[in-house]
């Protein structure tokens, strides 16, 4: 995924996810109905923010690594290459 499609699908999923959690949305879940024993409205409230963690989670995996930080990740640590902290 480009960049800046990626740049775009998290400015979408956050502003989604707000008005989701919005008072005007609420009451539609504000019902006397259960389910298992919880009310509608905390289960609504629960799911919308699960659902925006899994999409965090997915849209943070289709991001580009940076250049520099990919090299680095590549690169053995300092201390090894000098051989410091070997006993």
């Amino acid at each position: 995924m480009r960049r800046q499609k990626a740049r775009d699908a998290i400015v979408a999923v956050t502003v989604f996810g707000t008005l989701l959690l919005l008072p005007p949305i609420l009451p539609f879940f504000d019902r006397s109905v259960t389910v298992g024993g919880v009310p509608l409205i905390v289960v609504y409230v629960f799911g919308v923010w699960l659902a925006l963690i899994v999409a965090a989670w997915a849209l943070s995996r289709r991001l580009p690594m940076d250049a520099p930080r990919r090299a680095r990740l590549d690169d053995p640590p300092t201390d090894q290459i000098r051989g410091e902290g070997a006993d």
